[in-house]
């Protein structure tokens, strides 16, 4: 199935940051060609690379490879 990203929501640590060695992640609101919606995360960095953003259309094989599931 194809999935296109509605919307990404970063995490605000506010002034205390991050502590070490956490990874900074990034959760994905997806929505399919049928609409149902998915939410999952991945480190902030990866999407980065990957050049996912919203509006970007990912599968599930790469949902699957890259991504932790939260619902």
């Amino acid at each position: 199935m194809i999935y296109r990203i509605t919307d990404l929501i970063e995490p605000d640590n506010g002034c205390e940051g991050f502590m070490p060695g956490e990874e900074p992640m990034v959760t994905l609101i997806l929505t399919s060609e049928n609409g149902a919606e998915r939410k999952v995360q991945l480190a902030d960095i990866l999407a980065y690379q990957l050049k996912w953003d919203i509006g970007t259309t990912v599968s599930d094989e790469e949902i699957e490879k890259n991504c932790r599931p939260l619902s």
